[in-house]
């Protein structure tokens, strides 16, 4: 029989929970109230939370062949590059995870600090560089000049946490691989990668997403209205800003990461219970 004490705890993780959603939902909830009211309503004062009229006109105006800002081309650039970026991040980081979490060498640990000192630091230092790379190779306003440069981004942060996920998994199952005439790489792509699945799709979304969010680079890597990305959406004119089709592209912009969230929900969970439990 639960006491009253344990009945109140749980109360108030309840209230501390529903209240933390709020706090997290009401960004987004501002950014859909904006997408869906006139002009007035958005303007009128005080500001009415409950809308009097809602419309979805602003969904359908920025999906309109003539609007200048392409939403749909820039969803679909987004996808290409954050996909490629993620996969490309996803194939460098898990041998090199695998190699820091298993063979032993000299330096090792130098090369862990040296991978999250380089995570830490701001990308505007190697943007320039990189630029001048991407100038001479002839790869401006492509997707290799965003692909690459996500992948740079990613890659360490991407090769520290699938390490702690592969730590989780006993060495002895990798062992019995090798008796049974596995070599090292057979035995990482037969036995360690299957069992770190979980791992490996919650490392891959979250690269995705970080490539997904990414605003600075493009910026700078293209100029060309056809590469534009979700996050160079720009609606301001000389006389005007456009709020309403500007909110309305956001959610255009954050559905495909709440869906692949959603989609993928269970590997996530299992992934990092598995990571901080075990590891």
């Amino acid at each position: 029989m639960a006491t009253p004490n344990r009945v109140l705890n749980k109360l108030l993780i309840y209230i501390a929970a529903i209240a933390v959603a709020l706090v997290i939902m009401f960004p987004l909830y501002t950014l859909f109230l904006m997408s869906v009211i006139s002009r007035a309503q958005l303007f009128s004062k005080p500001f009415n939370w409950i809308p009097v009229t809602a419309s979805l006109k602003n969904y359908i105006e920025v999906l309109k062949p003539e609007h200048p800002v392409p939403v749909f081309q820039g969803i679909i650039n987004s996808f290409i590059v954050s996909i490629w970026a993620a996969a490309l991040s996803m194939l460098l980081a898990s041998l090199a995870a695998y190699a820091l979490a298993r063979l032993r060498f000299p330096y090792k640990a130098h090369i862990l600090t040296s991978l999250l000192s380089f995570y830490m630091l701001p990308a505007m230092l190697f943007l320039i560089p990189i630029f001048i790379i991407m100038k001479y190779l002839n790869l401006l306003d492509t997707y290799l000049s965003l692909v690459l440069p996500y992948s740079v981004w990613i890659t360490p942060f991407a090769t520290l946490i699938l390490k702690s996920f592969f730590e989780t998994i006993p060495p002895s199952i990798e062992e019995a691989a090798w008796i049974d005439g596995c070599s090292k790489i057979s035995a990482l792509r037969r036995v360690i990668m299957p069992l770190a699945i979980p791992g490996l799709v919650a490392t891959f979304i979250y690269a995705f997403i970080l490539s997904w969010n990414e605003f600075l680079t493009p910026l700078i890597m293209t100029n060309r209205t056809v590469m534009i990305t979700t996050a160079l959406g720009r609606y301001r004119s000389t006389y005007d800003i456009e709020i309403g089709q500007m909110s309305a592209a956001g959610i255009y912009s954050i559905l495909p990461v709440i869906i692949l969230t959603l989609v993928f929900q269970r590997y996530i969970v299992k992934g990092i219970v598995e990571g901080a439990i075990k590891g």
